[in-house]
């Protein structure tokens, strides 16, 4: 059961996005645990391709619009899209702005991809949507990332330090007040996605303040 009771006593550190003070009248009671493997690691960030279309193949080079953060390992798997799926045949080291490997489908130019990282915490923050399908509930399944097919969906109401360590979770509760274009990845989110979170939750706009 996640520890609401530390949570009430931090209840002055409200997030940003949360458009009423949020307490335990609208958290899902018991709270929920996350699949810690669905998350990223904190030395996750994003790739972004320069613009030029590459065709699909092996030995391909992408180029990229600014130098990676961190080093990419051999073998690793970015997900560019649409089946858009490029396998690093050599390490990217941090700063380089070029990519050697294997493309599964031609590329436009300009697209993202997320390095998922490989160390550190997996802080989940506050605001992220999490979801499964009731198959998933009905076999004791923890949440994972949402998808816009998923059944259960909710806005987490807490950051979760390190799933890892502790996956324990609260959820928020449907029709609570949120200021949607605050969540932690809005912009990314996908259309049907940000539908999902307008038609589960009442959604404003305004200041940061609680």
């Amino acid at each position: 059961m996640a520890k609401m009771e530390w949570k009430m006593d931090e209840s002055f550190m409200q997030p940003n996005w949360a458009a009423e003070a949020i307490g335990p009248q609208n958290l899902i009671p018991g709270g929920a645990r996350l699949d810690a493997d669905q998350f990223n690691y904190s030395d996750s960030f994003t790739v972004t391709l320069a613009v030029g279309a590459v065709v699909a193949g092996s030995n391909k080079t992408l180029t990229l619009t600014t130098g990676l953060k961190h080093d990419i390992p051999a073998g690793y798997i970015l997900n560019f899209g649409a089946g858009e799926f490029f396998t690093l045949s050599a390490k990217a080291k941090k700063g380089a702005t070029t990519m050697v490997g294997t493309l599964a489908a031609d590329l436009e130019g300009s697209e993202t991809a997320t390095f998922g990282g490989i160390c550190g915490k997996k802080l989940v923050k506050a605001g992220t949507l999490v979801g499964r399908t009731y198959t998933e509930r009905d076999a004791g399944t923890n949440f994972g990332v949402a998808e816009a097919t998923d059944d259960e969906i909710y806005l987490l109401a807490f950051d979760t330090v390190d799933a890892m360590i502790n996956p324990e979770c609260d959820l928020l509760r449907h029709n609570t007040l949120v200021r949607d274009h605050l969540l932690p990845n809005w912009s990314s989110l996908s259309t049907d996605l940000k539908a999902k979170v307008r038609s589960l939750y009442q959604t404003v706009r305004g200041n940061t303040t609680v």
